[in-house]
């Protein structure tokens, strides 16, 4: 797309300030950028790849080191605490004190193990108010901690596999859904320009049917045709009226869906112009295969279906048999009246404990579940061969379909020329009286239908060609992979 067709938009909207009632031309090339730029189904492809992005990066935060600074500016505690005498009776003492903290922390989670480890350091001040004023201090330098658990499910291991085929997909889906958007404008489009067909033939219908109805009068005052012919090309003018009137509702109709979908003025009428014949490129299956199985969301798609599958088994496995938890934290620590004698005479902090888990008896239900995970990876294997054997079967259609449609806009071309020309030659011939109504307005209907057809037949080549481009995120005029910016 370029500049030019990026500020249709703008000279659209200001060209409806200047006369309101001006109709506007578009083509299709200028309807597709307006389409990627501001249509709601755009809109809404950018969205969801955003949060697919974000997604990712908070994936990608999880293999980084976490820092955090954690701070207590101060701790007001006035209150009456219990406690236990020596002769076991209770007590109550008056607590009144201002407490000071501040730590930082840093912690790195570990992919191949599932554990975390740690590192932090903190310092204490301790105010004791009323009567008893005194200040304390005690010092953290360091405390190194792992927690490890052992024969947990590795999340962030198959978080590493998964993840990034997740990303891909949604990147290469952003690039398919905006071609998806092109695939609706050229429905819209089309649907609108066979609208403006059909009152321009209604327009030129009713033209000729008046020559024609006033020419059949002088003839039947010269006794040259009958009064049903006649009457038969009088009603042929009142039906042509009537289809006008028909065929500007629908026009209107179709004019507001498509100007809806591009959002813009609904003041602006446009005016969609025939575009051109597509050009004649040799499209190979294989390269399309080929292209396909790089480009299409459907590969990383599949693969990460698979790796969730196997994922889900690997956690029925593990979370049925024995677990263990082991926390290890070591450092040192220090108290005193004052904050630099707080960092001498260091004393060792040292912390260590074993969790266990063991199932003594849960009625199959572990088995169950890992069962249950092995068929549903089953089912899955299943629907991504057919989801891709399908994938295939669209691939082979599609290139049959499209090398197929450069022909028939040909041929319809082809026709549309000959069926003009033929009535052109009929409604000659009935002036001079040598052809009937019968013959010329089956030469009217071939006509119409012809033209018709070209529109239809041009239409279905558009899209076809859009359809190898959404299935292979490739351009084959320009023989480059798509890539549509992802940001407004």
């Amino acid at each position: 797309m370029n500049l030019k067709t990026l500020l249709f938009p703008a000279l659209l909207i200001a060209s409806v300030a200047i006369n309101a009632q001006q109709r506007q031309r578009i083509t299709l090339e200028e309807a597709l950028a307006i389409a990627e730029e501001q249509s709601l189904e755009a809109m809404v492809a950018r969205n969801l790849y955003l949060t697919a992005y974000w997604q990712y990066r908070s994936y990608r935060a999880d293999l980084f080191p976490n820092i955090v600074l954690e701070g207590t500016f101060p701790s007001l505690n006035r209150s009456l605490t219990p406690y236990q005498k020596e002769d076991g009776t209770y007590g109550f003492v008056r607590n009144s004190a201002l407490i000071e903290e501040l730590a930082i922390g840093v912690s790195q989670n570990i992919p191949l193990t599932g554990g975390n480890i740690s590192v932090y350091s903190a310092l204490q001040r301790i105010d004791q108010l009323g009567d008893r004023k005194s200040t304390g201090y005690m010092s953290v330098p360091y405390t190194l901690t792992l927690n490890q658990p052992l024969f947990n499910p590795k999340t962030l291991k198959w978080a590493m596999k998964i993840e990034p085929e997740r990303f891909k997909e949604a990147r290469q889906q952003y690039q398919s859904n905006i071609e998806s958007v092109y695939m609706k404008t050229i429905d819209y489009y089309f649907e609108l320009l066979l609208a403006q067909a059909n009152l321009d033939i209604a327009h030129i219908n009713r033209d000729n049917a008046t020559k024609l109805h006033n020419i059949a009068k002088g003839k039947k005052e010269l006794g040259l045709i009958s009064d049903n012919d006649l009457l038969q090309l009088e009603l042929a003018a009142i039906n042509a009226q009537a289809a006008i009137i028909s065929a500007r509702q629908t026009l209107d109709k179709q004019m507001i869906s498509f100007r809806n979908f591009l959002r813009i003025n609904h003041d602006v009428e446009l005016s969609p112009v025939i575009p051109e014949t597509l050009f004649d490129t040799d499209i190979s299956l294989n390269e399309v295969r080929e292209l396909a199985a790089i480009n299409n969301p459907l590969t990383h798609n599949s693969r990460r279906l698979l790796l969730e599958a196997r994922q889900q088994i690997d956690i029925a496995k593990t979370n049925r048999g024995f677990k263990a938890d082991i926390a290890v934290s070591f450092g040192n620590t220090g108290s005193d009246l004052t904050l630099p004698d707080s960092y001498r005479n260091l004393q060792q902090r040292e912390i260590a404990s074993l969790g266990i888990r063991i199932p003594i008896l849960d009625w199959g239900k572990g088995s169950g579940r890992v069962k249950l995970a092995e068929s549903q990876n089953e089912v899955v294997k299943s629907q991504v061969e057919q989801t891709e054997l399908n994938f295939e079967q669209n691939i082979i259609l599609s290139v049959t379909q499209y090398k197929d449609q450069g022909r028939l806009v040909a041929l319809a071309q082809h026709a549309d020329s000959l069926a003009r020309l033929r009535y052109e030659t009929a409604f000659q011939t009935f002036v001079m009286g040598t052809i009937n109504v019968l013959d010329i307005n089956a030469a009217q209907v071939e006509r119409d239908n012809a033209r018709r057809k070209y529109i239809n037949e041009l239409y279905l080549s558009w899209l076809c060609y859009y359809n190898l481009r959404q299935l292979t995120l490739f351009d084959f005029k320009t023989q480059s992979e798509i890539r549509h910016s992802q940001t407004n």
